[in-house]
């Protein structure tokens, strides 16, 4: 809570999974992927509640092993690969009820985001009145790395924006309920970033990208400097 400011965070975590399967609940430097997300939470001095969305009771009984509120299954609507998540974040707020100021989603698929990084986007979001902001990452190379591809298949060095150029990581959406739902999205007009070093903005959709991830948290590679 900031305030009389009153914070929601969801965390979505479908059982299912196209290209990594049950990658939600797959062992990850010693604990369950999504265990990282929802230890992170537990460290924020913001967060007012937590809600787990889930179809999955293997996430379920992760969420109640480590002693949070019983997750709310999502309708099979909610269910598929198709789903969105903002019908997922607008069924949590129908199911936990009461008036909340912020929103924050917290995906499980971004392992490595902090306490830290939790409240400060909340702060940001709070203190510059904006309508939400949004986990940004830098693009892994030095400018000098990045160029251009020709109609002729030519490679031509330069030539793009990368000062101002960032990466939405997935990490964290913080948001104001009325205009999410209005929005139906967090990147609205006025939404901020909120800019995190590369190390912590991955986002797993691979095995290859769960392996960095599980071999940057086993050597606390992540801790906030």
């Amino acid at each position: 809570m900031i305030g009389d400011r009153r914070i929601l965070a969801v965390v979505p975590a479908r059982g299912g999974s196209q290209r990594l399967i049950a990658k939600n609940t797959r062992p990850m430097a010693g604990r369950p992927m999504v265990a990282w997300t929802l230890e992170a939470a537990r460290g924020s001095v913001l967060i007012d509640h937590l809600v787990v969305s889930t179809d999955d009771p293997a996430v379920a009984a992760v969420a109640s092993d480590m002693g949070w509120p019983p997750p709310f299954l999502r309708p099979g609507h909610l269910s598929g690969p198709a789903a969105s998540v903002i019908d997922a974040v607008e069924h949590a707020l129908e199911q936990v009820g009461g008036r909340w100021d912020y929103v924050v989603l917290l995906q499980p698929t971004s392992p490595l985001r902090t306490a830290e990084d939790i409240d400060c986007a909340i702060r940001l979001c709070d203190e510059t009145g904006a309508p939400a902001v949004i986990g940004v990452s830098p693009l892994p190379k030095p400018p000098a790395f990045y160029g251009r591809i020709d109609a002729a298949g030519r490679y031509c060095p330069g030539g793009v924006d990368l000062e101002r150029t960032a990466v939405v990581n997935g990490a964290i959406y913080v948001g104001r309920p009325d205009i999410l739902l209005r929005k139906r999205t967090f990147q609205c007009d006025g939404a901020l970033a909120y800019p995190m070093p590369f190390e912590r903005g991955w986002d797993v959709d691979t095995l290859a990208e769960f392996t960095v991830c599980e071999a940057l948290l086993s050597v606390g590679a992540t801790e906030p400097r």
